[in-house]
């Protein structure tokens, strides 16, 4: 059985060695609910802009035009900017 000396030990251990990756266990925080809900709102708009039913003919001679596959017609691109 592991004392409670030893487990406060182990743990400043891998805090240390954490540290030591530029990772700052002191300056972590974590992010709030809002954030979250934020960034959940990008990745479902995102993921509507790049699906493949929103593909459209704007949107493929963009991507031939500009020879980037992930290039989107003008629509799609404010849609995938929120706007």
């Amino acid at each position: 059985m592991t004392s409670n000396r030893e487990k406060r030990k182990i743990g400043r251990g891998g805090a240390l060695k954490l540290k030591g990756t530029d990772w700052d266990p002191a300056q972590f925080r974590a992010k709030t609910p809002t954030e979250k809900l934020q960034e959940l709102a990008a990745s479902e708009i995102a993921a509507t802009a790049y699906s493949e039913e929103s593909v459209c003919s704007e949107c493929a001679a963009e991507r031939t035009r500009l020879g980037d596959d992930t290039a989107l017609c003008a629509t799609h691109l404010a849609q995938a900017m929120g706007f």
